[in-house]
């Protein structure tokens, strides 16, 4: 015999039908509701939703009138969230005193200044390097946000003097210098004595001869020749390599002409896009709305 209690547990047929029913007549009461507000309700619904509509097409429109331009810089030694910090400074001079200080630190007129919305800087993978704390020397992209265009080498020539003109990178940038000339004039004084053994060898010269002259293969430090000519290979690529780094006057380098793209695209498709975007939103606010008076405000009185 079936326990009272265990009888109870046992979901009957009816349970599952009026469960099922239950379900049904929310869902139609909720169908009933939402076409109510747009039936019923039409004046505060269509308002709502053209509103909103209006409201979401106007900022494509706004966005589609800003521009972004952004390009690649390589640099030295610094880390690199000393740009990245260097660059928030300047995000928070250009918005409480775009005229003053902007036009020396980045050799723009004060029209072009009052055009820049925001610059943003990050790595390679897209991360901000204001919170970039790793050692690595990879290149950061520049994206400057724009209400209007800026001619492109007045921008990349005032960025480069912004990130160049800080003390602290200039003076690393002349202890590099210092120490590439250093490495130079060694590596000249190497490749002119190797020139001097392999002219003496290629000579044919008897080994008294070279003996006299105080330079042999021997007394360079054990190379051979075919070894010597290698050396030289390698200096000679060494001292093209200082020579390159020497002439550039810069310690953060532009290493490309700058990607040129609008905000957003102002067309049809994109119209449609977020006008049902902005009208679909002006539904739901006026469903919740009506939504409130009639059936929330009832509870509270």
């Amino acid at each position: 015999m079936v326990s009272e209690k265990e009888d109870s547990e046992i979901i009957s047929w009816r349970d599952l039908q009026q469960h099922a029913l239950a379900w049904i007549n929310g869902i139609y009461k909720s169908f009933r509701f939402f076409r109510d507000v747009i039936i019923r309700h039409w004046r505060l619904s269509w308002a709502l939703i053209a509103i909103f509509a209006l409201i979401s097409v106007g900022w494509l429109y706004v966005r589609a009138q800003e521009f972004s331009m952004s390009t690649t810089f390589v640099y030295g030694e610094l880390h690199p969230k000393i740009f990245g910090d260097m660059v928030e400074k300047l995000n928070a001079l250009l918005q409480y005193d775009p005229a003053g200080k902007g036009t020396e630190l980045l050799l723009l007129t004060n029209a072009q200044l009052k055009k820049i919305n925001r610059i943003n800087i990050t790595d390679s993978q897209g991360k901000p390097l204001v919170n970039n704390y790793t050692m690595r020397k990879e290149p950061f992209i520049v994206t400057v946000n724009l209400s209007e265009l800026i001619d492109e080498d007045s921008l990349r020539q005032g960025l480069t003097y912004y990130f160049n003109s800080n003390p602290f990178t200039a003076d690393r940038l002349d202890l590099k210098k210092k120490n590439w000339q250093e490495e130079l004039k060694y590596i000249n004084f190497k490749l002119k004595t190797i020139d001097s053994v392999l002219v003496q060898l290629y000579a044919g010269k008897p080994s008294g001869e070279q003996e006299k002259s105080g330079v042999t293969i021997e007394n360079s430090e054990g190379k051979n020749a075919y070894e010597l000519l290698s050396m030289s290979r390698e200096m000679m690529q060494r001292k093209s390599d200082l020579e390159g780094n020497l002439s550039y006057p810069e310690n953060v380098i532009p290493i490309d002409n700058f990607l040129i793209l609008p905000k957003a695209q102002f067309n049809t498709g994109a119209i449609v896009k977020y006008g049902l975007a902005g009208g679909m939103l002006g539904y739901f606010l006026a469903c919740f709305f009506l939504f409130l008076n009639i059936y929330i405000k009832p509870l509270v009185k």
